[in-house]
């Protein structure tokens, strides 16, 4: 490092440019998704078509992660943090002021390649400017970015877009980015990685892009196109071989885009696959969770974001807490108790239904909230804390890229459970009141009162009119049934996480931090 300045008010100054440039990256990932519809109108494309401005993103983002480690060592932390800023701000721009679909989706494609380099190199300068033993503190006020962001959203989308229009959900990054930017030039100092000029795998970055982006579309796709069709066996071969070419070549070339050898710390390993559970466990239930309160409960888009505001305050507030407790505490209580609140809160909302009060719709959030913020405070640290300080831009990139495809995985496995289970509870209740039964017949005349909007010529009859909404109650039922299901399978996942927590090991700073407690008692 040729310039670092040490004094706290410094770093807190960093950590928070830092925090905010993150917040910025993974919002937009999430506050696209409710204004696709009008984009679709605007250019006059398909749903198929119009994906491509959230798997554009997702793929370039995960492209461009695995290269943060040598980028690093080229540039420095602040040319690569705030060049990334200054693309994914113009990006924006470029994607409020798109003209057509190819030029929203080519600027989205330029946006993420931006924001798939902000999140990992801003971990590796928090890393790089506070010490072991208040790393916790530092990364658990930085990952309140990460946590809030996606909850926040689809509301923050929703409000945009239904007051302004789909392109002010871009444009709102112009402002907060350019202050970002200034203020990132005039306080952050240069900082050097240990290692410097690192040559590039280009060998191992190739065959590692080849299988993330693979494997990132055949999840994101295996719905729609079918999980035994070609072209999902095409992306799963592609991932297979990819993969396994990446770590042949790793496992013999002198400067790796990924050093196995971290991997033989206990902590960081065991991070890398419980970053994957607590996507799956923050990314899934943030998929269902609203899906829920728009298509079952019948809230608008703001509407059901302003329901899922506890859930995001109850992250920001805890989250600065976790980080304090993961400096002192070992890591495997404080991510035990982590799992344990968000399974059992994701279990809770398996009792959900479309009449539920706010109250059943709020506490589990407030408990999730603060579970995943449990998690994932000290899972951060321990993961960082275990690899030398020459090897934390490298590992802070592959734990990013770790937390990208377990929130990928995480949604196409409850997409794909709750699909299945709202499809065989609907068969199951249907068996029980067949078409031509006396129970048939008596369940459509009760569900006969809902008003049924048709057009003419269609359920001319009292008694078709009946039959209809019988069947769509049904339907209905049968969908509560399968996001119950959904919820309940989505905590259960997190409680088999459990095992693994109690094998993360404790530092010696932990044990010193605890030692006067230990001699009062």
């Amino acid at each position: 490092m040729a310039e670092q300045k040490t004094s706290g008010l410094y770093r807190w100054g960093v950590l928070g440019i830092i925090m905010l440039g993150t917040f910025m990256a993974i919002l937009d990932s999430s506050i696209v998704n409710v204004a696709l519809p009008h984009m679709m109108a605007a250019f006059g494309v398909t749903r198929d078509k119009i994906e491509w401005v959230t798997t554009g993103f997702l793929l370039a983002s995960a492209s461009a992660m695995p290269l943060v480690g040598w980028m690093t060592t080229r540039m420095g932390y602040k040319t690569l943090y705030l060049g990334s800023l200054f693309v994914f701000t113009v990006a924006s721009g470029l994607c409020a002021l798109s003209w057509s679909f190819e030029s929203l989706v080519f600027a989205r494609v330029i946006q993420a390649f931006g924001a798939g380099a902000i999140q990992p190199v801003g971990m590796a300068i928090v890393a790089e400017l506070f010490e072991p033993r208040e790393r916790g503190k530092a990364l658990g006020v930085w990952g309140t970015g990460i946590m809030v962001a996606p909850a926040l959203g689809p509301t923050l989308g929703g409000y945009l877009t239904d007051t302004f229009s789909w392109r002010s959900i871009f444009s709102v990054n112009l402002p907060i980015g350019a202050v970002t930017l200034i203020a990132g030039l005039i306080i952050m100092g240069r900082i050097y990685a240990k290692e410097r000029n690192r040559k590039l795998d280009v060998w191992g970055y190739i065959f590692l892009t080849m299988a993330l982006v693979a494997g990132l579309t055949a999840l994101s796709n295996g719905q729609d196109k079918g999980w035994n069709s070609d072209y999902i066996r095409i992306c799963t071969a592609f991932t297979v071989v990819g993969f396994i070419m990446f770590l042949g070549i790793e496992s013999g070339i002198a400067h790796p885009l990924l050093d196995l050898k971290l991997f033989l710390q206990r902590n960081y390993s065991l991070s890398m696959v419980l970053t994957v559970f607590r996507s799956i466990g923050l990314f899934g239930s943030i998929f269902l969770f609203p899906i829920f309160l728009q298509n079952e409960m019948g809230f608008t888009t703001v509407q059901a974001g302003l329901r899922m505001m506890p859930g995001a305050i109850a992250v920001g507030a805890t989250m600065p807490i976790a980080g304090r407790l993961a400096d002192r505490y070992p890591p495997a209580i404080l991510t035990v108790i982590g799992c344990v609140l968000t399974g059992v809160s994701l279990i809770y909302f398996g009792n959900l239904d479309p009449l539920s009060g706010l109250g059943m719709i709020v506490l589990p959030q407030i408990i999730r909230g603060m579970g995943l913020a449990m998690l994932m405070a000290p899972l951060l640290t321990a993961a960082i804390n275990s690899v030398p300080n020459s090897e934390i831009p490298m590992a802070s990139s592959f734990l990013n890229i770790s937390q990208n495809v377990g929130g990928a995985m995480g949604i196409a496995l409850l997409n794909n459970f709750v699909t299945n289970q709202i499809q065989r509870h609907s068969v199951r209740i249907g068996s029980l009141l067949p078409a031509q039964s006396e129970a048939f017949n008596r369940f459509a005349r009760d569900t006969s009162q809902i008003v049924v909007r048709h057009a003419p010529g269609i359920f001319v009859t009292p008694e078709t009119k009946a039959a209809f909404a019988a069947v769509q109650a049904i339907m209905k039922k049968g969908a509560v049934m399968g996001f119950e299901n959904g919820f309940v399978y989505a905590g259960i996942i997190m409680l088999c996480a459990v095992p693994l927590c109690l094998f993360l090991k404790s530092y010696p700073h932990h044990r010193r931090n605890n030692a006067p407690a230990k001699a009062a008692g």
